[in-house]
Order: structure tokens, then sequence, then C-alpha cells
């Protein structure tokens, strides 16, 4: 389930078609995204993140600023993005910018989460060297035995990130290698064009 916003231009529009679909055919993690980011030394870094809301304004997911990509993106916030889903031969490149989502849609989220998923934000300093997972589990609970549930609040290192687009290309499997691809990009007056690329 992901919430969505207005949507009413391509290419989200297009986005927001695909998403669906994958959606109404039950796969697994239909709204997983994988991000890249580039750090201080130009290393490309790759993971998984779900997608929780799309609208016009742009793609968003949740994350801790102080992981690994959360530093990369504040240093360099250029970012690419891509969705393949295989039982539909289709995938979605997109690049773009970041930027945080406001502390309110961050907060509302945070509270949406099961109370474990949220003592966990508080408590792991991700991407960090830990000792082991059992010791982890230990702290939420021991957190948990201390603090009533009303006192967990969104911690600051933790909230929305929005994807502003600049590009998007919508691949289509064909037979034969004559695969579709759709590309649209955003001119310097913010409309967007497409045209279609080879193959």
């Amino acid at each position: 389930m992901i919430e969505k916003g207005k949507v009413s231009q391509e290419p989200f529009l297009g986005i927001l078609k695909i998403l669906e679909e994958a959606e109404s055919l039950n796969l697994v993690d239909w709204n997983a995204m994988n991000i890249a980011s580039v750090d201080q030394m130009n290393q490309p870094s790759s993971r998984m993140v779900l997608l929780k809301k799309i609208s016009d304004e742009g793609l968003v997911f949740y994350t801790n600023y102080n992981s690994r990509k959360g530093k990369e993106i504040s240093l360099n916030p250029k970012v690419a993005v891509n969705f393949w889903w295989r039982e539909l031969k289709k995938q979605i490149r997109i690049e773009g910018f970041i930027e945080k989502a406001s502390e309110e849609d961050s907060d509302d989220y945070f509270n949406s989460r099961p109370l474990k998923s949220r003592v966990s934000a508080i408590i792991s300093n991700q991407s960090s060297v830990i000792s082991s997972y059992e010791d982890l589990t230990n702290q939420i609970d021991n957190y948990l035995e201390k603090n009533d549930e009303s006192s967990i609040k969104r911690p600051n290192h933790c909230g929305f990130i929005i994807v502003l687009p600049n590009a998007v290309e919508f691949w289509q499997e064909r037979d034969n290698r004559t695969h579709e691809r759709l590309k649209y990009f955003l001119s310097d007056d913010q409309k967007w064009s497409s045209c279609l690329l080879s193959p």
C-alpha cells in the first residue's frame, strides 16, 4: 500500500499505472525500488527501499539520515532509482535529486509504524557495526521497559525523503530484442518532453 497524492501529469501517471498493475497481481514487494547514490570518493552504492508515497512532486521513501545512503545523499543529492518487475517484463529507470519531506509527513508515518519498529528506528545506528542481533533486540526490549509508548517520538535522524525526478524511462520487454523504451525528461522551463530510445 502506498499513499497516492495528486498524480495528474506524465510521467507520474505512467509510474502510478504500472505500480497499480503490480499491486493488483499481489506481487511480493511490488513497491520495492533500488536507489543508487555516490559517496565523496565517487563510489556508487545501491540498496532496495520501499516506495511509501507518490505524487506529481515525486517519490517518497523513509530512511535513517545517518545511514550510508543518508550521508551520501546529504553530500550529493543526485540519485538514480530503478523499479523492475519480472512478472510484468517492465522496469522504470529514474534520475533526479533528493530533498527531505516535511516534518509533519515524517511524523505521521513514524507514528503509523508498529511499536517495535519505531523503537528500532530510535535504537539502531544504521550501517554501523554491531556486536550481535541479540544485543540489538535486548536494547529494544530494555527501551520499551523504561519508556511509555506515548513518549516514543520520531528521532531527528529518521524521516521521509523525496526523489524529485528529472528523467524517467519506461522499459517494456518485447520479442527479438525490440524492447520498448519511452523516456521523459524535464526541461529548464520545468515541462516534460518525451522520446523513444533504441533498445
